[in-house]
């Protein structure tokens, strides 16, 4: 976890455009000259996901955190939170159960910041505090600003001299949504962000003359659509990366500086650290930032800086070569003269690229290519019943991969199973099994969420990996589009699961399959679908199960798993026998499709227009195009596809195979023109001549 450290120091400073000077506080904060005009009602925002929160004491005295755990869904997670000195003394400690409260006091002897860390597991939880100002990441050290359900006006300091600031606002993406409004010091309202139909929201705030040196405020609030429950907000620009639940308590830090995690061969070279000022080097009385990383057991450092000046407020600060594969500390202080007024610290991972995934992000077993028709939650006296459905995988626990390989299966060995990632136990299972040739890939974590700490507990999980087995890769199973910039850095192959049916448009496949390929194109993107059904919703049907399959490949899926076979209550062949049916017609196709399926998509489309959508994939072996249409709506619709669009420059023949639907199409110029029932997927073989 990164930890920050303060020597208590006060100096003073010069803004980067104003001549005024400001007060830098102890632990490099200061103060805005104003604190607004707002009059917005004020309450407590319900947090979620463990953080590193800020307590500034103003005054040396007594200081109480309220930390209260509302409960979110069907966890049971406790709510946690402790405080620490700057040089890490404990301070306070506790925990309280769902729907109670603790308080956390003590006795603060001296000003400046304080650490707080404080989470609820996968419940929600408040935080309030007495004696000193309350402050919430939403940037600081990369965290970004997390709810759920529940939001509260909060506030944020704009510097002196600021000229423009970015909000990014981000709902979880099946389904939740938020909205937020972006309020001037006057109340005005400068910008409005909504995540319906989108992953997120992102605006850009020019600030007017005269509204800096003051305190905006971010109002969160239910969108237009959608269910109003998991948000996150990351600010970045002329503003300061905390925020704070009460106009008064708004802070700006001297500085701001954040890392990612982990460089794996052939993906991320080089690891920056990323710089923000929010003051002028310059104008500071013998002032400097200096940047040194050495390896993470000690010893000299590998690689440093000294800057005196920033040409901009941002800068990423790095080697200009990889370093060689190892773990390292990075350390950024800001000095003036010999003294730290503030540090940061993380952590680095230089690690190598698997042998088995390729440049194309083909996953490789036993030096062969393969697509995964996998499965969730069998258990060995149905590993026959699975093949004869079709399917070449499964996730499987250790001490099952014998039994696995003996169907003929390939297994995802899924170690969180056996114990915390990276643990002694965990290193066990994997060794245990490390020279069994039916193992496709590792399986660190699923869904993982949490603070810093989780982050680099996977990170040591995955070099573990990486460093012992350069022959397969590591998977990581996300449910959460805007975790993606977090954690998928410590893993090769990112499985999205997606579950619409009963909640959202089966678009939402697509909207999340790209929202990946944009955010981490360096990660190899797989899809796990959905066969179960939620509480108190439909079953999936045949034709959601087909389109969902092949929507997931338009959008460049290069594996396919389903979730799941068994569960408590629920066994597939039994309990929805048609789409159980259904799936052994859909894997048999995949089977005849698999030579191109082993390859990515040459160009992707959406056609038509008001009446419906129809989205399109090209993939390509020798002269052979296969063209995959979907039609993810529940209307029926007609389109022409323009295949030139797809393959610019390559001429087919006129005659088209309409795959295992025993009809023919033809081409009307470059066009081919068909009618789609509600969810329906046509899939057509073209001949280059």
């Amino acid at each position: 976890m990164l930890r920050t450290g303060w020597i208590i120091a006060a100096l003073t400073l010069t803004t980067l455009t104003a001549q005024a000077a400001v007060e830098l506080l102890p632990g490099a904060f200061f103060a805005p000259g104003s604190l607004g005009q707002h009059n917005l009602a004020p309450g407590l925002t319900r947090l979620r996901t463990a953080h590193d929160f800020l307590l500034y004491v103003t005054a040396p005295g007594p200081v109480s955190v309220t930390v209260t755990c509302d409960q979110v869904g069907r966890y049971e997670n406790e709510a946690t939170g402790r405080v620490e000195s700057s040089d890490g003394e404990l301070l306070a400690e506790g925990s309280a159960a769902m729907g109670e409260s603790v308080t956390l006091s003590f006795d603060a002897a001296q000003i400046g910041p304080y650490a707080l860390h404080a989470g609820a597991g996968r419940n929600g939880f408040t935080l309030d505090a007495e004696g000193a100002k309350l402050l919430l990441p939403a940037g600081a050290g990369g965290q970004p600003f997390e709810g759920v359900s529940r939001a509260a006006p909060v506030y944020l300091c704009v510097p002196p001299g600021a000229r423009a600031f970015t909000v990014a606002l981000g709902g979880q993406g099946t389904g939740e949504t938020a909205a937020a409004r972006v309020l001037a010091p006057d109340g005005t309202e400068v910008a409005a962000l909504s995540t319906a139909g989108g992953m997120g929201d992102t605006a850009t705030i020019e600030v007017p003359p005269g509204a800096d040196d003051d305190v905006w405020a971010l109002v969160i609030e239910p969108a237009e659509a959608g269910i109003f429950e998991d948000f996150n907000v990351l600010l970045s620009g002329d503003v300061s990366p905390w925020l704070a639940q009460r106009p008064e308590d708004a802070l700006c830090p001297a500085i701001n500086a954040s890392s990612q995690r982990v460089s794996r061969a052939r993906r991320d070279a080089v690891l920056p650290v990323r710089v923000t000022t929010y003051i002028n080097l310059a104008e500071l009385d013998d002032a400097a930032l200096v940047v040194e990383v050495a390896a993470f057991d000690g010893g000299e450092a590998v690689w440093s800086q000294r800057l005196t000046e920033l040409p901009a407020r941002s800068a990423d600060l790095a080697p200009e070569q990889r370093l060689p594969d190892g773990k390292y500390r990075w350390t950024l202080a800001l000095l003036q003269g010999d003294e730290a007024a503030k540090t940061f610290a993380g952590t680095w991972w230089y690690v190598p690229a698997p042998n088995y995934i390729t440049d194309d992000q083909t996953t490789l077993v036993n030096g062969e290519p393969f697509f995964a028709r996998g499965l969730y939650h069998v258990e060995p006296q149905d590993y026959e019943l699975v093949v004869s459905q079709g399917f070449n995988a499964v996730q499987c626990r250790f001490d099952n991969v014998e039994a696995a390989q003996a169907a003929g299966l390939r297994t995802g060995v899924a170690l969180y199973w056996t114990a915390r990632p990276n643990s002694e136990r965990w290193r066990e299972a994997m060794d245990t099994v490390i020279g069994n040739d039916s193992v496709f890939a590792w399986w660190i974590q699923d869904e993982p969420s949490g603070d810093a700490a989780v982050i680099e507990t996977l990170a040591d999980a995955y070099m573990y990996i990486r460093t012992n087995d350069p022959d397969r890769p590591a998977y990581t199973c996300l449910n959460n589009p805007n975790t993606y910039l977090q954690f998928a850095p410590q893993t090769d192959i990112v499985s999205a699961d997606v579950y619409p049916i009963g909640r959202t448009p089966l678009t939402t496949i697509a909207d999340t399959l790209d929202h990946a390929r944009d955010v981490i194109p360096g990660h190899v993107p797989w899809f796990i679908g959905q066969i179960w059904p939620w509480p108190n919703s439909p079953l999936v049907t045949p034709a959601q199960h087909r389109c969902m399959t092949y929507l997931a490949l338009v959008h460049g899926a290069r594996g396919l798993f389903w979730y799941s076979f068994r569960d408590p209550n629920w066994y597939l062949p039994e309990d929805n026998p048609e789409l159980w049916a259904e799936i052994k017609v859909v894997n048999d196709e995949l089977i005849a499709l698999e030579p191109v399926l082993l390859h990515g998509n040459v160009a992707e489309r959406v056609f038509g227009g008001d009446e419906g959508e129809v989205h399109t994939c090209v993939k390509r072996l020798d002269d052979e195009l296969v063209l995959i249409a979907v039609n993810p709506g529940d209307e029926a619709v007609s389109v022409s596809i323009d295949v030139a669009a797809l393959a610019p420059g390559v001429s087919c023949a006129p005659d088209v195979e309409v795959m295992f639907e025993d009809r023919q199409a033809r081409l009307a110029g470059s066009a081919i023109s068909d009618d789609f029932d509600a969810l329906a997927v046509h899939i057509y073989r073209l001949m280059a001549q």
